[in-house]
């Protein structure tokens, strides 16, 4: 049996919708190791990408991240040169 099939068996048996397929958990999966990581190297080995941009479709930017290294009061140990 495929993992297609097995996929459809437990989506039935867990009753989820039907609109749930397969590939939402391989770019959950993308999405969240990036997101955690910060390494797309890891992402594209594990997912078996050659070109960076197929693995971009799993960065969703957040600025809060760039505002934390910005903000001088949140005790990062970041240095900016003038």
């Amino acid at each position: 049996m495929d993992m297609g099939k097995q996929f459809r068996i437990a989506r039935r048996t867990g009753q989820l919708p039907e609109d749930l397929v397969l590939y939402c958990a391989r770019h959950d999966y993308g999405t969240r190791v990036l997101s955690n990581t910060g390494n797309l190297a890891a992402v594209m080995t594990t997912m078996g990408h050659k070109d960076v941009r197929a693995a971009m479709q799993y960065q969703h930017p957040d600025l809060e991240i760039v505002r934390a290294a910005l903000n001088p009061t949140n005790g990062s140990s970041v240095q900016t040169t003038a």
